[in-house]
């Protein structure tokens, strides 16, 4: 891939309701029966698309002692702790910071770190393809949606336009409907959100100082600082800063993304409830 091609996994989570499967262990780093754990797994999953020193994991502070135990992590990428959590939008924000700071014309691969992935390869074919798109100047943002088997309310979905081809325009947003409006968008051909994204990185700040003007102002400032005053610098502006989801706060409310959809043989779930991540955890037992 590019020398230019970026890759960040949000893994900042505290799986709070999943405490009752994972024992309060944030699901990310959480061991099944001698498995990967979550994070491992995404880590591997996107390998082939940037090395280490062009991987960034976003953590929370809080989170350090699970880093500290998990076997080969840091090689295979940086590790970024957030001072607290302020939402994915921060996360994806203070990553953004470094990435420009080293590679200005950027492509970034964003991806979280608790879904579950059964075909790899279908994975990385929509990857590369967007990666394309994006290089071409056909679209500067590319997001990923799959193929519903259910009207699942707890899910976000896009609406795609109405064209051809395996990259559409995106028509509009449902972040976690209710179950009339799941079934609705299951029928009228939505997709299910996944929250992995393909961007440009200067295309991405231009989103944070257009509907995030806080964080905008919060990257451009860690921008100009030399690397030795950042993380006090972060400590001292963190607990300001609003709470706000990429997802929804920053991509939710923008114009002209496109969206790719995975087909849903590639066996997608975010794993966000006990009874998806006990149902994921009983596959991975008799696999």
């Amino acid at each position: 891939m590019s020398e230019h091609l970026w890759t960040v996994v949000l893994a900042g989570g505290s799986g709070r309701r999943l405490t009752p499967v994972t024992g309060g262990i944030p699901k990310q780093f959480w061991y099944y029966d001698g498995h990967q754990c979550l994070l491992e797994s995404t880590l591997i999953r996107v390998s082939p698309f940037a090395p280490p020193r062009r991987t960034v994991v976003v953590v929370d502070r809080s989170h350090r002692p699970f880093i500290q135990v998990l076997p080969g992590i840091t090689s295979r990428g940086s590790v970024l702790y957030q001072p607290m959590d302020r939402g994915t939008a921060a996360g994806v924000g203070l990553s953004l910071a470094r990435i420009l700071d080293s590679s200005p014309e950027a492509i970034v691969l964003l991806t979280p770190s608790d879904h579950a992935v059964a075909d790899s390869s279908a994975f990385r074919a929509g990857i590369r393809e967007a990666v394309a798109h994006v290089r071409s100047g056909k679209g500067d943002v590319v997001l990923f949606g799959v193929e519903p088997t259910a009207p699942h309310a707890d899910y976000g979905w896009i609406a795609p336009a109405h064209a051809h081809g395996t990259i559409r325009r995106v028509a509009g947003f449902v972040e976690k409907p209710s179950p009339a409006d799941a079934l609705r968008l299951f029928t009228q051909g939505s997709i299910w959100n996944t929250m992995v994204a393909v961007a440009r990185a200067t295309a991405l700040h231009d989103l944070y100082w257009t509907h995030l003007p806080e964080l905008g102002r919060l990257i451009a400032r860690e921008l100009r600082l030399e690397p030795s005053t950042q993380e006090s610098f972060l400590t001292e502006q963190y607990d300001g800063l609003p709470h706000a989801d990429f997802s929804r706060d920053l991509l939710g409310v923008a114009a002209g993304l496109s969206v790719y959809t995975w087909p849903s043989e590639m066996g997608w779930a975010d794993l966000g409830t006990p009874e998806r991540f006990q149902q994921w955890a009983g596959a991975l037992a008799v696999a």
